[in-house]
């Protein structure tokens, strides 16, 4: 059943689509109404989201964020199968779970062509297609809690956030003249197979008695935020960086 339909005659593209957060961005998404692309590296996942999401609200492609030509194509997509499209939702990302000292600079790079690469190729393809076809589009780009406070094991993974989050600032001022916003969303501890054993061990010790809602997030509450910021219902926000983050640090 859709929540609305705020998203009637709108298309979304979303990278990472395929499982945890994007795949329920993609979820809410259709169930306000609208159709989505998902890109993903994960095809073997491609059958089961379409079985989900319904083949004719959904379809899937290959795309590596990192590659360009991906990103070209998966947009392209959107245009083939449903005419256009309305928001892009840059949530491809990967992490590596180890200690800063024992990173290596090939493990720092994958991490950066994934984050930060993905969300730039991501947001420059969607704003030249929304400016050629005079789309007054918006993208909203998947940072992370740890924009703002960092832990053990995630150094890298922390700074390609916050890359993405002071980039999405500058896109918005250099966008806004042509009707397209941009806004971040800032998960912070979601129960998504991203979320590795390093994690899960340590968050009822350490992660849990900093937040002010005790549990890891479902990724259906993190889809909310990030599909309330392509709707009209932010249609005065870009270049912001909106935490859900069960009330980390406030107590």
């Amino acid at each position: 059943m859709a929540y609305s339909d705020r998203f009637a005659g709108k298309v979304a593209v979303v990278t990472g689509g395929a499982s945890g957060i994007g795949k329920a961005i993609a979820a809410r998404y259709i169930q306000d109404g609208g159709k989505v692309v998902v890109g993903d590296v994960q095809i073997e996942k491609f059958d089961e989201v379409i079985a989900e999401l319904g083949a004719e609200n959904v379809v899937c492609r290959k795309c590596d964020v990192s590659v360009r030509e991906d990103v070209d194509a998966l947009i392209q997509t959107a245009y083939d199968k449903f005419g256009g499209f309305d928001a892009m939702f840059n949530n491809a990302g990967v992490n590596i779970f180890k200690d800063f000292l024992e990173f290596t600079i090939e493990e720092n790079d994958y991490i950066f062509n994934i984050n930060y690469r993905g969300v730039f190729n991501g947001s420059q393809a969607a704003a030249k297609a929304f400016i050629a076809h005079g789309t007054a589009g918006a993208i909203v780009n998947t940072s992370s809690i740890n924009y703002r406070c960092c832990g053990p094991n995630t150094t890298p993974y922390a700074a390609s956030k916050g890359a993405i989050s002071v980039f999405t600032r500058g896109i918005a001022v250099e966008l806004a003249p042509y009707g397209i916003r941009a806004n971040c969303f800032c998960p912070g501890s979601t129960d998504t197979p991203m979320v590795g054993k390093i994690a899960r061990d340590r968050f009822p010790n350490y992660t849990a008695p900093k937040l002010a809602i005790k549990r890891m997030a479902d990724p259906s509450e993190q889809a909310a935020v990030a599909c309330f910021l392509a709707s009209e219902d932010a249609s005065y926000m870009t270049g912001e960086s909106i935490f859900n983050v069960g009330g980390w640090g406030i107590s």
